[in-house]
């Protein structure tokens, strides 16, 4: 458990991911970056403890050139040959990468195989699925030693991930695995948006045309939802309107939205929170205030206000139902707006607004959250223990993944197509300096802009960087301003998010490991089909109560807590 640092920490929804580290704007870009020093000053860079000819500073990394093997999930349909991040990095480093890409499809029975087989490259690049996790790192670093610690290497090397470590030692302190070693690269990120969900979204134009004031309680939400299906907001003379929609996918469920805003603190998947004491680990779904919240959210889906797609469909259907016209949904559950209006359309994007929490039974707003500040989720990026030149490696990754203007380059492309430098003396969204412009670009441009991108691998969205590329918007509704936007309702409800809870990502302990796995895989299944049997009345709240507590135990609730709390030291 950390207390909340209220710090800004700013992100976007965006096609591909941005990324980058604090650095100074240069004079001469990134596109030029590199070149810096001669043959003198890169030889008296050169460090003696690396490989011959390995430069600790500057470019290029090595004298000579070397190749490393590089397996990178997905990518299948780029030219990795050809691709401008690439060949700009062997250009710059005379590091080539011989890139293996595998579909996405298949990405994490590959990488596990590769690794259980022996026959693996020297670096591992991955996105989401095949993200090494903590476990992973306790498997597969501490135990068999096919990760290579990059502790060292960050003490001698590590210019951009120490200044990150400097800029928040939180992410320091979840980087170390128990054995004292860092083995990976992690995404580094202050997603603002994704720091704070499920929202809730609701059309301000019924709201309006009803002369509805914002609900500030769960039964003013009641009578909110009441008069959308009820009173014909839409004025097309039928009673289609749906009060409230979601869907299954893990930051579009109603079920956790309502239950987390207003009742219960509760993270899908992880379950557990804190006691009223601030103190106590408590499963979250065997609570009195999770049923009280059950209890009134069966009460919405009783009077017909939730949708009952709401619990099968996936998220692109729920897009599609609020996109139809006539526009017959009220309000939606998502992590950004974008998820459910048509954001190539202004005055949809405007007649949507934020829900702020309202106040459940105890007078409390919260809003749900996703990883802790400083918290990481994972390692993208990994250097095997096979590799012979694992310094090289390291420096690749920090410098052209963690770099602030490589990494425009990596996610925008070329400098004066993607993006650009901001004109001096341009303000950010919350009146700060801007450096960065995201350029606007046709879907020609964007196709080609894609051939020299890179969006798989290690990050680094600290909030400086962020903020330095959101430029003030005089119109936040217009498509291109859509990152100021959903950072502006953020800051609306981040205020909600507790101030006081548990560090979701801990290193379990490796003779824990296989039991807390399978412990919290049963609990998911059980605990999300029993919640939405409870809302449609398959299950009884009042007499199935004690019921599902017993069944609760029989999936060993006590023991996953106990894991927990041994892995977090509590």
């Amino acid at each position: 458990m950390k207390k909340r640092v209220l710090a800004l920490l700013l992100s976007a929804c965006m096609v591909i991911s941005i990324a980058g580290c604090s650095s100074g704007k240069t004079e001469t870009g990134a596109d030029s970056k590199g070149g810096e020093g001669s043959a003198a000053a890169a030889s008296e860079a050169a460090d003696a403890s690396g490989p011959e000819g390995f430069n600790a500073t500057g470019m290029p990394i090595m004298n000579e050139k070397i190749t490393l093997k590089v397996w990178i999930e997905g990518g299948a349909d780029i030219d990795w040959e050809q691709n401008r991040f690439v060949k700009q990095i062997e250009e710059k480093s005379n590091i080539k990468m011989e890139i293996i890409s595998t579909p996405l499809s298949d990405a994490l029975q590959k990488r596990n195989l590769m690794l259980a087989s022996g026959d693996y490259p020297d670096l591992i690049l991955t996105d989401w699925p095949t993200v090494f996790t903590k476990s992973d790192v306790m498997q597969y670093g501490v135990k068999e030693g096919v990760l290579l610690p990059i502790t060292d290497f960050i003490d001698k090397y590590g210019n951009n991930m120490k200044r990150i470590f400097d800029e928040n030692p939180n992410y320091k302190e979840s980087c170390i695995a128990p054995d004292g070693e860092i083995y990976g690269f992690a995404r580094f990120s202050e997603c603002y948006h994704c720091s704070a969900y499920p929202k809730i979204y609701l059309r301000q134009d019924w709201m309006d045309s009803l002369g509805l004031d914002m609900p500030e309680n769960t039964e003013e939400l009641r009578e909110v939802l009441r008069a959308f299906v009820n009173d014909d907001p839409n004025g097309n003379g039928k009673k289609d309107e749906i009060g409230m929609i979601g869907a299954t996918t893990w930051n579009t469920m109603v079920e956790y939205a309502l239950m987390g805003m207003s009742f219960q603190t509760v993270k899908p998947d992880f379950w557990l929170s804190l006691g009223a004491d601030g103190k106590t680990v408590e499963f979250s779904p065997s609570t009195d205030a999770y049923r009280e919240g059950l209890r009134y959210i069966k009460s919405l889906y009783d009077e017909g206000l939730i949708d009952g797609t709401s619990f099968t469909q996936k998220d692109d259907q729920m897009a599609q139902t609020i996109r139809t016209e006539p526009h017959v949904v009220g309000m939606y559950v998502c992590d950004h707006a974008g998820m459910g209006y048509d954001n190539n359309n202004p005055e949809e994007a405007e007649n949507y607004q934020i829900l702020i929490p309202v106040a459940g039974p105890d007078g409390f707003r919260r809003q749900g959250q996703n990883a802790n500040e400083g918290e990481i989720q994972g390692f993208h990026a990994v250097i095997t223990d096979t590799c012979k030149y694992p310094e090289a490696a390291f420096r690749l990754i920090d410098e052209f993944f963690y770099d602030d203007d490589y990494n425009m380059e990596r996610m925008y492309g070329e400098r004066g197509l993607g993006w650009d430098y901001a004109p001096e003396g341009t303000k950010n969204v919350f009146g700060g300096e801007a450096r960065y412009i995201v350029n606007s670009v046709t879907e020609d441009q964007s196709a080609e802009i894609k051939k020299g991108t890179m969006g798989v691998g290690p990050q680094a969205d600290l909030a400086s960087f962020r903020l330095s590329m959101l430029p003030e918007a005089e119109d936040i509704y217009l498509p291109g301003n859509y990152e100021q936007r959903i950072t502006l309702d953020t800051q609306k409800v981040e205020q909600y998010i507790p101030e006081e809870r548990l560090d979701y990502m801990v290193y379990i302990p490796i003779d824990m490991a296989d039991d807390y796995a399978e412990i919290q895989t049963n609990l998911n299944n059980f605990v999300r089909m029993a919640t939405v049997q409870f809302i449609t009345g398959d299950r009884d709240i009042e007499s199935g109560w004690d019921q599902y507590l017993s069944e609760l135990d029989s999936y060993r609730v006590d023991r996953y807590i106990e894991i927990y709390k041994t892995a977090a030291g509590r």
